[in-house]
């Protein structure tokens, strides 16, 4: 990816008229998210291969509770997680686990994304009618209660019935938490 970078920066001083204002390279650094999704779109503008997890329903991964606040306002439900000593935030369209003052996971469950829809790093996902595959590509595991995708410090699990296959919830959180 640094060589993209590097030829995108070498061809655009032939395109910058030598008298015209200077550019500095630094203000295409908060582009470069979008830069990479539409790179990574190719042909097709409704899919785009993901390859990195920021957020899951608006909410990214590693936020601050101040900033979770911010972006969902007061949650319905405080609860105790029951598998970590964290808090659950709980609000109508997900829920979100604060640990240490910070975002650690993201759970919808099947009922709010077809209620809210689902957006996974600003794409929206179905996995009810499997647009998983052209967004995500094959699982980095398989397991008996679904499918985990890793992209850097960031996992996906995407939960299903072991019994009918169909989706049960899905969680984004930090693939290094226990």
């Amino acid at each position: 990816m640094n060589i993209i970078w590097l030829l995108l920066g070498l061809l655009s001083s032939f395109n910058t008229p030598s008298a015209g204002p200077e550019y500095s390279p630094a203000a295409l650094l908060p582009l470069q998210s979008e830069v990479i999704l539409a790179l990574n779109q190719g042909q097709d503008q409704e899919q785009a291969y993901l390859s990195r997890f920021d957020s899951l329903a608006g909410v990214p991964l590693y936020a601050t509770e101040a900033e979770l606040l911010q972006r969902k306002g007061m949650p319905l439900h405080v609860a105790p997680d029951p598998w970590q000593e964290c808090l659950e935030y709980q609000y109508a369209d997900m829920s979100a686990g604060v640990c240490g003052g910070a975002v650690l996971y993201v759970h919808v469950t099947p009922a709010q994304a077809e209620q809210y829809g689902l957006v996974l790093s600003g794409v929206r996902l179905n996995p009810a009618q499997g647009n998983v595959r052209e967004l995500l590509g094959a699982p980095d595991f398989v397991a008996e209660d679904g499918d985990v995708y890793i992209r850097g410090s960031a996992a996906l699990k995407i939960y299903r019935s072991p019994v009918t296959g169909t989706w049960e919830g899905i969680d984004l959180f930090d693939a290094n938490s226990s």
